[in-house]
């Protein structure tokens, strides 16, 4: 530091020294008194000098305020350098990379090895959505829903138009028992993406289990299938999803009515998958309903057979119990389960 700076300084020493005196006790006053004489002597400054005034003095800046200054300086340049950064290149392409090898390893069914490998690529890149929501199927593999709820929301958080995140939160939610939110994230699943069969037929399942669905007529109006309660006959909840209900029941339905329920073709589709379909069609009563809707009548004078009579048929009993298992039981939307959201159709592509 030049001479000419030293003198400046301690110019600027001495004027604030004088400038606290007010604010300070008697005896630290002395004290302040003493230390400035000492400074001015050793620095040959004098703070009454007009001449040391027009050389030294910064006015109207003072000390403080160029401390004040500094320290605003500094913090701007802390933040700076704390604020993210953007990835380079290099990281992109390592976390695409780990990304990769994640999806190779669900494959297999390494759902450990593929939570280590999207963990890497989130390390890399913690700002692309996709990654959080790979990791967060990946967990609901193993069963840890809290870790998969958590990772998809951050998903979600990243990029709020990432309609498969809302698919597998919805997903972790509802094995997670948390049905009431389950079925928010596959509504909101569903505004962004509305043809997604695999979220709709999740959603149907999660109202199932929400608290708000305990009715048959709410789970008519939603596409689910009712059930006929404890002890009741399971053929109650199929015969009000195709209209039936004895006499001024409505009649059955078109057979186009019954193609566009979404909730009798997940039905047909999951009896499709083991033959139950083939074995319902066999039987005799369920000939001449599906002969009746399509406007023949056989030999038999044509007409649809009492529903009552179906109801008591002992085969239908059987297949309708069965369907009760299939829609309503442990894999409806669990993770081996289609309704799952995550297990099965398109959302069980990774990204």
């Amino acid at each position: 530091m030049s001479a000419i700076s030293s003198k400046r300084t301690a110019f600027q020493i001495l004027q604030f020294l004088k400038d606290s005196l007010p604010s300070l006790k008697q005896d630290d006053q002395e004290g302040i008194e003493v230390a400035s004489q000492c400074i001015a002597e050793a620095f040959g400054v004098d703070l009454d000098k007009q001449e040391d005034q027009r050389a030294y003095s910064i006015s109207p800046q003072t000390l403080s305020s160029l401390l004040d200054q500094h320290a605003s300086s500094a913090q701007s340049q802390e933040a700076s350098s704390s604020a993210p950064k953007g990835v380079s290149p290099e990281d992109k392409a390592a976390a695409e990379q780990a990304k990769s090898k994640g999806n190779q390893l669900m494959a297999q069914k390494d759902y450990q090895g593929a939570i280590e490998a999207y963990s890497e690529a989130i390390e890399k890149d913690s700002s692309n959505a996709v990654y959080w929501s790979n990791r967060a199927a990946a967990y609901s593999q193993i069963s840890d829903f809290t870790s998969s709820i958590s990772d998809a929301r951050k998903a979600l958080e990243i990029d709020p138009s990432f309609s498969k995140a809302y698919s597998r939160l919805g997903h972790a939610l509802f094995s997670n028992k948390e049905y009431g939110e389950a079925v928010e994230a596959y509504e909101k699943g569903l505004e962004l993406d509305p043809t997604n069969q695999t979220m709709k037929s999740s959603l149907a399942t999660a109202r199932s289990r929400a608290p708000s669905s305990s009715t048959s007529s709410d789970s008519l109006a939603r596409g689910t299938p009712p059930t006929g309660g404890a002890g009741g006959n399971p053929l109650a909840g199929l015969a009000g999803l195709m209209g039936g209900g004895g006499a001024g029941g409505g009649g059955m339905p078109s057979m186009a009515d019954m193609m566009n329920n979404p909730a009798l073709m997940g039905m047909a589709q999951q009896m499709m998958a083991n033959g139950g379909l083939e074995r319902m069609m066999n039987n005799p009563m369920m000939r001449q309903m599906m002969e009746g809707m399509s406007g023949g009548g056989g030999g038999n004078g044509g007409g649809m057979p009492d529903i009552g009579a179906l109801m008591n048929d002992p085969e239908m009993r059987r297949m309708a119990e069965s369907f009760g298992s299939m829609m309503g039981g442990a894999g409806g939307a669990g993770r081996g389960g289609n309704s799952g959201g995550n297990s099965g159709g398109n959302d069980n592509m990774y990204s």
